[in-house]
């Protein structure tokens, strides 16, 4: 693989960060960058296979197709092929004067030139797509957690086979950032999970994703947390309320009010137990919810609702009417920017009992609010099995109830109707 062309790339992604100079890149910047990447190509690059990239690890070998591919489509080309034929059309040969050389040489030497080119560019290619070369049927991974509740260890058994790997590493969930070194000589790992739900844990060989492993970790009914950063604060049963609504005592909601933060902490309930056997692509979800918390650091009174998939989420967001601009939806996994996009239809007066339903069947999600449809959008991607929900709240809130169903019958219900917890 031409290094120049390489470089050329970095450079000119460089350009389009406008950040400081890549020499002063730290982790964080690393890791930006990832994020950046994968929103463009939909491609995990992860932080050490971005560091080998750009000099910062030492590494022997040429990055691979699918990093090359990725880094290609982050400056808006279809793949690495495009990148290096636009970047080399206007680079011709200078033009030999016939008369010092018989047109019947001319065209063995052009002939010759060819066919290395040929020949050079195969071998560079199968150099540099490492992956490829790497035997993935004989990688094994799975995951399970060692208990239900949190916070929750997780065992990851693994075996890269008879492929010799020199670097290798876990990733947690779709956050790059949760992502640790292994032994690739050894078959066992344990990894801390701080939140329950539904992840894509990745194993990867030398940077590159080679299996992708589905993981729940699982909550014991309903749960509470207020969140904070990687660790939140879990709350106890006698912390919560549940007696036909689910909410958080007068005492915790206090001691939220008291605390001069900036920002209003998140109040989050948690639910990824049971389910019954649900898809994404056919099923109604029905709730009501309000914001309880009145403090100027929590003014948006926002909510979030999410139905969690394999793969991916419904996130339907609630804010008062000043704030809709900052909603921000996500469809099945397909992402509604607020900045882009009227969801005005949102912005309600969220200290007020709110109903709400979302219907999605023949590929069409319908959203009502108060009994009316106020959007509606087509399903882009299928997530699978439903596995779990969450509501969070800016500072608290209460959760009246829950209903999921399909047309087959199958029903989830949760009234909190359950007074032995005050």
């Amino acid at each position: 693989m031409n290094e120049d062309l390489i470089s050329l790339c970095l450079k000119e992604i460089e350009e389009k960060l406008s950040w400081v100079s890549s020499e002063d890149w730290q982790n964080q910047d690393f890791e930006l960058l990832s994020d950046s990447i994968f929103e463009k190509s939909q491609v995990r690059l992860s932080v050490t296979t971005l560091k080998r990239v750009w000099g910062k690890v030492n590494h022997k070998g040429a990055p691979s197709v699918t990093t090359l591919n990725a880094l290609a489509q982050f400056l808006d080309y279809q793949n690495w092929s495009d990148y290096r034929n636009q970047n080399t059309n206007d680079k011709s040969p200078k033009t030999v004067q016939s008369k010092h050389f018989p047109s019947k040489y001319l065209v063995s030497v052009g002939g010759l030139m060819i066919l290395f080119m040929i020949i050079f560019g195969i071998a560079q290619l199968n150099s540099a797509g490492s992956t490829s070369s790497l035997d993935l049927q004989s990688i094994t991974f799975s995951a399970q957690p060692v208990t239900k509740g949190l916070p929750n260890s997780v065992l990851f058994e693994y075996s890269y086979g008879s492929n010799e790997i020199s670097e290798a590493q876990i990733q947690q969930s779709w956050n790059s950032r949760l992502t640790f070194d292994i032994d690739p000589t050894k078959n066992q790992a344990t990894a801390f999970y701080y939140y329950p739900g539904y992840f894509q844990a990745k194993l990867l060989a030398d940077g590159e994703i080679v299996k992708e492993q589905g993981l729940k970790v699982p909550t014991n009914g309903w749960m509470g947390t207020i969140d904070q950063d990687t660790r939140p604060r879990y709350l106890y049963d006698d912390e919560l309320v549940k007696n036909n609504s689910l909410s958080i005592t007068d005492k915790l909601l206090n001691e939220i009010k008291a605390k001069d933060n900036e920002e209003a902490s998140l109040l989050t309930y948690h639910y990824f137990d049971e389910l019954p056997e649900i898809y994404s692509n056919d099923f109604t979800f029905e709730t009501r919810f309000l914001n309880n918390y009145n403090k100027s650091n929590g003014i948006c009174k926002r909510v979030e609702l999410l139905v969690h998939g394999e793969t991916g989420v419904y996130l339907i967001p609630f804010s008062i009417a000043g704030c809709s601009s900052e909603l921000d939806l996500i469809n099945s996994g397909d992402q509604v920017y607020g900045k882009e996009n009227d969801l005005s239809m949102f912005g309600l007066n969220t200290g007020e009992w709110i109903n709400f339903k979302l219907e999605v069947e023949n590929g069409l999600a319908r959203y009502f609010v108060n009994n009316t449809q106020v959007f509606q959008k087509e399903l882009v991607y299928n997530i699978g099995q439903l596995v779990g929900f969450k509501v969070r709240f800016e500072g608290s809130g209460k959760l009246d109830h829950i209903k999921l169903n399909n047309d087959m019958g199958a029903t989830f219900w949760e009234d909190f109707n359950d007074p032995s917890i005050h």
